[in-house]
């Protein structure tokens, strides 16, 4: 069966959060008084993932999740925490700004989305996720006007890899499961979630050299489309 929708995850795949993480989080450092080194890079992604993911499973709210984040990171550059919510807000939001300041794509992200575009092709994204934040994050790097739908996790209530998280775009952009591909980076929530629901799959890995069946730039995507290569 053809491929009539294409659709995406964002973080890792579109939008460059690694890139964008570390250069928010080495001026964020700046403003706290302390040097850049790789061991609190780390540290801060590490609690940024443990924490984010406990937001996905709604064992914290969007903003609990931040709060707990500089509760567990601050007592590692041996800074105080904030006592107040308002004062751990106030301080986040410092290093927000500097995270969306420095918000890119990955360069390969916009020509192929203008590739699947132009050869009439639907294109979505499925993401986990706070909605504003995702879809800030699409217009600001640029994308918005080459992806028809956004669906996040708080948009559909569904978080990846459940499979009403990629079955319900489906539904609203009225494409069969069948006829649609994902892409994403993440192989147990994007590839896996989307084939448990009855989803084509590809695996952009863009670091794993020789992986089968994977990707390792969205400049491979088109050329899968028009030729005869089947997809899991």
């Amino acid at each position: 069966m053809e491929i009539r929708a294409v659709l995406f995850d964002l973080d890792n795949t579109l939008f460059d959060h690694p890139a964008s993480a570390r250069a928010g989080f080495d001026a964020f450092l700046r403003h706290l008084g302390r040097e850049q080194s790789e061991e609190l890079t780390l540290s801060w992604l590490e609690i940024e993932q443990v924490n984010y993911d406990r937001f996905l499973s709604k064992e914290l709210s969007f903003h609990e999740q931040r709060r707990e984040r500089l509760r567990q990171f601050l007592p590692l550059t041996g800074l105080a925490i904030p006592q107040t919510d308002t004062g751990l807000d106030e301080l986040f939001a410092i290093y927000l700004q500097n995270y969306e300041d420095a918000w890119t794509a990955f360069p390969d992200a916009a020509p192929a989305l203008w590739s699947l575009r132009d050869g009439g092709m639907l294109v979505g994204v499925v993401t986990n996720g706070n909605h504003n934040q995702q879809t800030s994050k699409i217009s600001r790097i640029g994308l918005g006007p080459l992806i028809d739908r956004i669906f996040s996790s708080e948009l559909t209530s569904h978080a990846k890899p459940a499979p009403e998280a990629f079955t319900q775009p489906c539904k609203s952009m009225k494409i069969a499961p069948a006829q649609t591909l994902y892409v994403g980076d993440n192989y147990r929530v994007d590839i896996e979630g989307a084939q448990n629901a009855g989803l084509h799959a590809i695996h952009l890995n863009r670091d794993g050299a020789g992986d089968r069946g994977a990707i390792q730039s969205l400049a491979e995507l088109a050329p899968l489309l028009v030729g005869e290569t089947p997809f899991t």
